[in-house]
């Protein structure tokens, strides 16, 4: 594991860097989510339709209440008439009505905004995995396990959280407002023009300090990032940390990741904190300000500028007026509440979309040249390698691979020896099309590797490495991976070529048992069955065999080596082992050392040449015979 402080300084200054360029592209996260809402564009326009209705509601609601003070109560305090019950009564019944529709048009915005927000999300989840497929192998090179994970499961989720609070807050907050402000207009322009421009200043100095909180936001996404690919890492390395009593060490390394969360996570929560605080002082002050220039107007009788309708005479305020313009600014400061805290969660939905939006903005891989598609199971296996180089990385000095030839004849069995980080790997990895090579020829019945198409290749081969993957299945499930179609009598039949079956059925639910964490428990041995018997099932003309049985004990091998030999029959195959014993039939092998292909030939010819194989043989002669 890499040592966390020393990343810690190196991510500082390239955050530094990057702030400024994610604070300018903020807009540009926006258009982005704005594309995955237009999917739902039906749901997405509903819900603000129900905002719009659910704003006017409110909004009525709250204006009656001055409306029933100046129509009922004003006229008995005056002239001591008699109060009307009934159309009070009515009145109070209408009032109840329009808050029960604001309710019910509340939750319709809800429930629409609700499935527009997750299946934003998971139409965003889903783009990002097919784009994962996608990446060639030198992508993952060059990034954390943990860190794609935290990517596809936080990230996507704060992003559908936040454009739920965004639609649901800021939908209703914007209608709210902009409904407030006509209302109030009408109510007393001249009050108006004191109180709205006033509290849109001191909004904007809250909304000043929101904006500090994004940088805050941005390193609690990365920290996260940092402690899933931690937490993966120390749970996949249990043993070998264990092992090497690293216990210790690796508690610090949680701990100063947790610190960095907890810190950026503190200022985040301190600067939400002092919003709420400075947000209820500022809107208090308004309507304690409000109140006040009421009092003088009525006092001094000002014109408030406002239509009768609503409880002026003769343009000078009244009780009821005062009531109801009080009322109808706490309808135009609420919104402001939720629309200034929605940023908050804006700022974690930016932080977490910025993050999933670099993966989406990295063009695909240039496919423009595989033009060749070749039908599954109809090559011949013909493969010629003239001069191959190779580099995984465009800024490292030396070449992986270094004038790579030979040629492997349809049905022939390939093996590649040589010692630990040889290349052995790398030809493979650049047959697989896992990654593409930098200088000369690979042809495949004569068609250049380049030319064809990756899917084409891959419905070709087979690929058994020395850890097969198993699935939390049950054997069943996993053998059909292999080929989903499959009958169980075909799967019994695979297995039993593998001489798999047998250890199957001595297990208690047979091929029904259940793959716990990647076979736990099952044998390594029994574990490359499975794998042997998933690739008899898939049946391509090419194999590649990585490893297959350098996990495994001597008695399991001579098993394995079984199945392997039935499963090589008619097919062109690659043999990677360390054990030159398996390889002695081979009809070609290729001695590999630094990137070169040193030796190549059959087993006799190559014992014969007394070079690098010879010393090799030999030494594990003698190391087996002792």
């Amino acid at each position: 594991m890499e040592n966390i402080e020393t990343r810690e300084i190196e991510k500082e200054i390239s955050i530094s860097l990057q702030n400024k360029k994610e604070q300018h592209s903020n807009w540009k996260v926006f258009l982005n989510l704005y594309r995955y809402l237009l999917r739902e564009k039906s749901c997405f326009y509903w819900g603000l339709f129900f905002s719009f209705l659910n704003s006017v509601f409110y909004i009525i609601g709250s204006g009656l209440i001055g409306l029933v003070v100046k129509v009922f109560f004003e006229p008995v305090i005056e002239s001591q008439a008699k109060f009307d019950l009934t159309n009070f009564s009515i009145t109070i019944i209408l009032l109840a009505l329009a808050f029960i529709l604001y309710g019910i048009f509340r939750y319709l915005e809800s429930y629409l905004y609700t499935k527009v927000a997750f299946r934003s999300g998971a139409n965003l989840r889903n783009e990002i995995i097919e784009k994962l497929h996608k990446m060639p192998m030198s992508f993952y090179d060059k990034r954390k396990t943990g860190d794609l994970i935290s990517r596809l499961i936080v990230d996507v989720n704060n992003v559908a959280n936040s454009i739920f609070q965004m639609l649901t807050q800021v939908g209703t907050a914007f209608f709210s407002i902009v409904i407030s402000i006509v209302m109030l207009f009408l109510v007393s322009t001249k009050l108006s023009l004191i109180v709205i421009p006033l509290s849109l200043v001191l909004f904007g100095l809250v909304a000043l300090l929101t904006k500090k909180s994004q940088p805050y936001f941005i390193k609690i996404q990365r920290a996260f990032g940092d402690l899933n690919s931690f937490v993966e890492e120390m749970l996949t390395n249990t043993k070998v940390t264990n092992a090497f009593d690293r216990q210790k060490d690796i508690y610090k390394e949680l701990q100063t990741i947790t610190k960095n969360i907890r810190n950026s996570a503190y200022v985040g929560d301190v600067i939400a904190k002092s919003f709420d605080t400075w947000y209820s002082i500022i809107s208090n002050l308004i309507v304690v300000a409000i109140a006040f220039i009421s009092a003088l107007f009525f006092t001094y009788k000002i014109n408030v500028w406002g239509l009768s309708v609503f409880g002026s005479k003769n343009g000078i305020p009244t009780p009821s007026l005062i009531l109801m313009y009080i009322s109808l600014c706490w309808s135009y400061i609420g919104p402001f509440q939720s629309l200034l805290g929605s940023t908050f969660s804006l700022q974690v939905g930016i932080a977490a979309s910025s993050r999933l939006f670099e993966i989406l903005e990295i063009p695909n891989p240039d496919k423009s040249q595989e033009t060749i598609t070749l039908k599954q199971n109809q090559i011949k296996g013909l493969i010629e390698f003239e001069n191959v180089y190779f580099k995984y990385a465009p800024n490292l000095k030396e070449y992986q691979l270094k004038n790579a030839s030979f040629k492997a004849l349809p049905g022939q069995t390939v093996a590649i020896v040589g010692p630990t980080g040889a290349g052995k790997t790398t030809i493979i990895s650049i047959l697989s099309k896992y990654y593409d090579y930098n200088l000369g020829s690979i042809k495949l019945d004569g068609y250049e590797l380049k030319n064809i198409q990756t899917e084409s290749i891959r419905d070709n081969m087979t690929v058994v490495l020395q850890d097969s993957f198993l699935f939390n299945e049950t054997i069943m499930d996993n053998l059909k991976l292999a080929r989903p179609s499959a009958s169980d009598e075909e799967i019994i039949e695979a297995a039993k070529l593998t001489k798999a079956h047998h250890f199957i059925m001595s297990m208690q639910n047979g091929y029904n048992t259940m793959i716990e964490n990647n076979g736990a428990n099952i044998s390594q041995g029994q574990k490359q069955l499975l794998a042997l018997t998933r690739a008899i099932l898939q049946n391509k003309s090419i194999l590649i065999l990585d490893e297959a049985t350098s996990n495994i004990d001597s008695s399991t091998e001579k098993v394995v080596q079984k199945a392997m030999l039935r499963l090589m029959e008619g097919k062109t195959s690659f043999v990677i082992a360390h054990r030159l014993s398996t390889i002695k039939n081979a009809d070609l092998i290729i001695v590999v050392d630094n990137g070169f292909i040193i030796q190549k030939g059959t087993h006799e010819e190559l014992l014969a040449q007394k070079g690098f194989y010879y010393e090799l043989y030999q030494a594990q002669f003698s190391e087996n015979r002792n």
